[in-house]
């Protein structure tokens, strides 16, 4: 697997902007597994070797040894010896040797879509153009699927449009699901086929049986849903591994839930406070409003006055023909208490 850092270009791979370029090559070992007595300088040389590359040249790139998936990764600023490391088919380790595959994988930064339907006629270079274009701004590179309609697509950044333009037509994408890898050969999860470090040691993908025979019988229990069917069956949803992107949209999903819930739970406690406080220090805005309201309400008051006494009055004069005439108050007397009635007073 050769695992390439910068994006893909019309003759080649281009770096970023401001970004030094680099390539991840990893190889794969086939027909055996790394073990101690395998030095990591025996690696590095056996690798150099089989890429035909100079000892002063290669300190320039970086190899790590993965023992558990049986896997070297290189990394190199170089894209003349990222092609060499990508060729490597043997690995010659003293008087052994070992078939290998190495390819590129998607850069950093990057995401995964999948388109169906193209026609096994066309030729990756010709996928490739009708894809890699201007129309496609966001497009990197594309491969088919060995030999199926499906063509995967790698996209700058973490956003995976719905529809792509492939040659002129629009064809409807969805988000590329890569799924947990399950080696047929020994019967166990993490690794491949063509990569089985041990292909003899083999194990029952129904019940887990170690080197069982081949007329085993048993009641199968898969190893990722728990249901019962054989580990990785197609019909396991289970094998399908939780992309990037999906949990980085879950990520930023969570946050903002927990923020609004922070700022939520404040608001709360801020109105609790003001309304606790309200009698001895009101809030300046509340009372701002309050009497604004009262200035209007006596203003409408005193229109309404003014307006309607001079309504009435516009009223009662017309009706009236003859000028008023005052009745003079007749004169009251004040009764005088007899004598009689007077009350004495009490000594």
């Amino acid at each position: 697997m050769v695992r390439d850092q910068t994006k893909h270009q019309e003759g080649g791979w281009r770096r970023r902007p401001g970004e030094e370029p680099a390539s991840n090559a990893s190889v794969y070992r086939e027909g055996g597994v790394y073990t101690e007595s395998d030095a990591e300088d025996s690696v590095h040389c056996c690798i150099r070797n089989a890429a035909g590359v100079g000892r002063e040249v290669a300190e320039e790139d970086s190899f790590c040894l993965n023992e558990r998936q049986n896997v070297i990764v290189v990394s190199t600023p170089s894209e003349d010896r990222a092609r060499r490391y990508e060729g490597i088919c043997k690995l010659r380790m003293g008087d052994r040797e070992f078939e290998a595959s190495a390819f590129r994988a998607a850069p950093e930064n990057t995401s995964k879509g999948l388109i169906r339907g193209i026609s096994l006629d066309e030729k990756l270079a010709d996928v490739v153009r009708s894809l890699v274009n201007h129309r496609n701004p966001n497009v990197l590179h594309a491969k088919r699927m060995e030999n199926t309609t499906n063509v995967i697509i790698l996209f700058d950044g973490y956003y995976v449009p719905r529809y792509v333009n492939y040659g002129g037509m629009m064809i409807r994408c969805t988000l590329y699901k890569k799924h947990i890898d399950m080696c047929y050969e020994c019967g166990r999860l993490r690794h491949r086929a063509d990569v089985c470090p041990n292909p003899n040691d083999k194990k029952c993908r129904g019940c887990g049986c170690g080197n069982s025979p081949d007329d085993h019988r048993c009641e199968p229990v898969c190893q990722l849903c728990g249901k019962g069917h054989l580990t990785g069956d197609r019909k396991c949803k289970a094998k399908y591994k939780t992309s990037y992107l999906v949990k980085r949209r879950q990520w930023e999903r969570r946050m903002r839930e927990e923020a609004e819930a922070i700022y939520s739970s404040s608001s709360t406690v801020n109105d609790v406070e003001g309304g606790y406080g309200r009698r001895h220090a009101p809030r300046r805005r509340r009372g701002n409003s309050r009497s604004a309201s009262r200035e209007t309400r006596a203003r409408s008051r005193t229109y309404s006055r003014t307006r309607s006494r001079a309504r009435s009055r516009s009223i009662s004069r017309p009706r009236s023909a003859k000028p008023r005439t005052r009745r003079r108050p007749e004169p009251t007397t004040q009764l005088q208490p007899k004598a009689e009635e007077r009350l004495t007073p009490i000594n």
